[in-house]
């Protein structure tokens, strides 16, 4: 067999399919561009037809470094510790063995003000 002959009658093939995958890939790449680009601006539009109606320049006169905790048995805990996939061991008193839970209803309350849950900063 031909040395020169044998490496040449692949390459053709072996060029035309990277070239398939190259252009699929292209093709994939432009499509999730749109895709999310059209979700940014769903989103944009959105909020200009309906803004928060919570007033966020109220936060700044509250000190939320100045209060105290206490507890909470009606409203916490949020989550079940067992139950959470995301928690990291850092913060898995439960699984290295604590027995106490009561930590969990601990919440702390700002001198002069209530404390917005993490959802009105997210709005």
């Amino acid at each position: 067999m031909d040395e020169r002959g044998g490496h040449h009658t692949y390459w053709p093939i072996l060029r035309h399919n990277l070239q398939c995958i190259v252009g699929a890939f292209l093709v994939a790449c432009v499509l999730v561009s749109y895709h999310r680009t059209s979700d940014i601006e769903e989103i944009l539009i959105e909020q200009k037809l309906h803004p928060p109606k919570r007033n966020v320049s109220s936060i700044p006169k509250c000190n939320f470094f100045s209060g105290k905790w206490i507890y909470d048995n009606v409203s916490y805990p949020l989550y079940r510790e067992k139950e959470c996939t995301f928690l990291v061991d850092d913060f898995a008193c439960q699984k290295f063995g604590r027995k106490d839970i009561l930590y969990n209803h601990w919440i702390w309350k700002p001198k002069d003000c209530d404390l917005p849950r993490s959802l009105f900063f997210l709005k």
